[in-house]
Order: C-alpha cells, then structure tokens, then sequence
C-alpha cells in the first residue's frame, strides 16, 4: 500500500468553499485538505461539495501533469439536519461529487457534530456506510485511469484500535487520520494503533502538532504521514520550516512514505 501523504498535510476546515484553493495548494505542503462538506449546502457554513468541486476543478490547469504540487483532500460529512440513517448516501454523493478532482477523500468522524456515531448503537450503520463507499470507489476505478484514496477521520483513543478502525480497514480504506487530544500519553496511544494498523493503511497524525519536536514525536510513534491546522493559522507559512524540519530529522526508522502518484 503506497502512502498518499508525501510531505507535510494541510488539514481539513480552513477552507470550507474553495476560496482560497489557490493560496493553500502552493503554500509547500504536500497534500491540502478542504471541507469539511456535505452534498447540499449549509448556509451560513458552506456552498456545498458541488460548488467546492467546481472551483477546484478550476484551478486544475494550473499544475497539468504536475508531480510537485499538492494532492487535493476533500473531506466529506453528514448534513447538519440529516438522521444517521441518511450517512451512507450523504457520503456517497460526496465521493461521486467528489471524485474528479480528489486524490483522496476524508469521511469524517472526528467532528463534534459526528462522534455520537461512534456510540456502539451506530456499529451497523458505520460497517455499511463504509461498504458503500469503497465499493462505490471500486466501481468508478474498474476501467478508468485514477483511483481516488480512501481515509477515516477518527478521534485517537487509549484502546489499541478503535472498532470503527477496524471496520474502515476491512472494507479497505487507505489511511486512518488519527486526531491527536491534547493529553500526555496521545503518542503512545499513537503508537498502539501503529502496531495494530502495521502496513494495512496509512496512519495519518493531526491535531496539536506545532514543532519539528511534535513532527518527530508523531513519526516515531509510527505515524506514516503528517497534518497540520492550527499552527497554520496562526503563523501562516512561516510554521513551515520548524515542520519540515522534523519531517528531515534522522531516526524516523518506522515511516514510510512514498508518493502516490495523481491518477494512479
């Protein structure tokens, strides 16, 4: 499994609508993730997949046959007045959407308005949810020339894995993005979840990683790719030397990263 995570991510919710898809996609990170959207619009929030998708598509001649610039993330949800049952279809028209101008798609749980689906009750509907989507990746891969990766936004919890974890890779999701809480032990639960996930996916590290030190940490645990946010918005792309600087740091015996390549 190749990791679709290059160099240093830009984590989804600072561009919810494409505005600043231009700015973003070559501030130097190797991938940018935008949403997180759902299929309608939600005033006052965001325009909706459709017209995200159509500012991004866009903004694509700008970088034909590219390897440099960065991979485009989009991450999707549930509508704000949706029932739980409706996940499934609200994920699935966001990756139909999605899917032309995406290098990998984000399903997001990890929102507030998302982890009560965590709750042990939404079990089936998340294995199903997950089913739905992958086969529907399947479908739109067989006889074309790209192949968009797969990733679940999870909360990091203290259990080796979580179930829903489990459930993603079995359906065969690419990468878990793991949310780091802002706890003292976070990297060793990292690093439980590392050994469980091992070379099945990609685990991907977000949330308080603000230093080279916090890059390096995240890596060592076993994290195999990298997402940054909030020291993003504070510091605009001066955080970006400190952050690669980890990324260039010896002793990351544990990662492995390689390119996947757009339309691959």
């Amino acid at each position: 499994m190749k990791p679709f995570l290059l160099r240093l991510g830009l984590a989804g919710g600072i561009d919810l609508d494409g505005s600043r898809a231009a700015e973003l996609l070559s501030a130097g990170f190797g991938s940018v993730e935008f949403g997180t959207v759902t299929p309608d619009p939600e005033p006052g929030c965001h325009p909706g997949v459709a017209v995200l998708v159509q500012r991004l598509a866009a903004l694509d001649n700008r970088w034909p046959n590219s390897q440099n610039r960065a991979l485009i993330g989009i991450g999707l949800g549930l509508g704000q007045c949706a029932a739980p049952t409706a996940l499934a279809a609200h994920w699935l028209a966001g990756l139909q959407a999605a899917w032309s101008v995406a290098d990998y798609l984000s399903f997001n749980l990890s929102a507030a308005a998302y982890r009560p689906l965590l709750a042990p009750e939404y079990a089936a509907l998340l294995a199903h949810a997950l089913a739905v989507v992958a086969n529907e990746r399947e479908r739109l891969t067989a006889g074309g020339r790209r192949r968009v990766a797969l990733a679940l936004k999870l909360p990091l919890e203290a259990q080796p894995l979580s179930a829903v974890a489990q459930m993603a890779l079995a359906a065969g999701f690419d990468a878990v993005i793991a949310v780091l809480p802002q706890r003292r032990e976070r990297f060793d639960w990292l690093q439980a979840w590392a050994r469980r996930i091992d070379d099945a996916a990609q685990l991907v590290a977000v949330g308080g990683i603000r230093s080279s030190a916090d890059v390096r940490a995240a890596l060592n645990a076993g994290a195999s790719g990298i997402q940054v946010h909030s020291v993003f918005v504070e510091l605009g792309c001066a955080c970006l030397p400190s952050l690669l600087a980890g990324l260039a740091a010896p002793g990351r015996t544990s990662v492995r990263i390689n390119a996947m390549n757009r339309g691959s």
